[in-house]
C-alpha cells in the first residue's frame, strides 16, 4: 500500500480496451463501452483545456500588472 492510496479523487472507469488495439475481435458491448469512455475522456480534455486557458489568462493579467 503506497503513501498516495487514500486519494479520492474520482476516476473515469476504463473499457478495458487499449489504445491501438485491434478492434476487430471485440464485440458490439465491449465496443460502445469503449466509446462511451472515450466520450468521458473527451469531456475530460474540454476540462482540462478550460482550466489552462483560465490560468493562462489569470497569468497574464499578472504579469501585465507586475510590468
Amino acid at each position: 500500500m503506497g503513501l498516495f492510496d487514500d486519494d479520492d479523487t474520482p476516476r473515469p472507469a476504463t473499457s478495458g480496451v487499449m489504445v491501438g488495439e485491434p478492434l476487430t475481435n471485440l464485440s458490439i458491448h465491449e465496443l460502445n463501452e469503449h466509446l462511451e469512455h472515450l466520450e468521458q475522456l473527451k469531456a475530460e480534455i474540454v476540462r482540462v483545456e478550460n482550466e489552462i486557458e483560465t490560468k493562462s489568462s489569470a497569468n497574464s493579467s499578472a504579469e501585465s500588472f507586475f510590468k
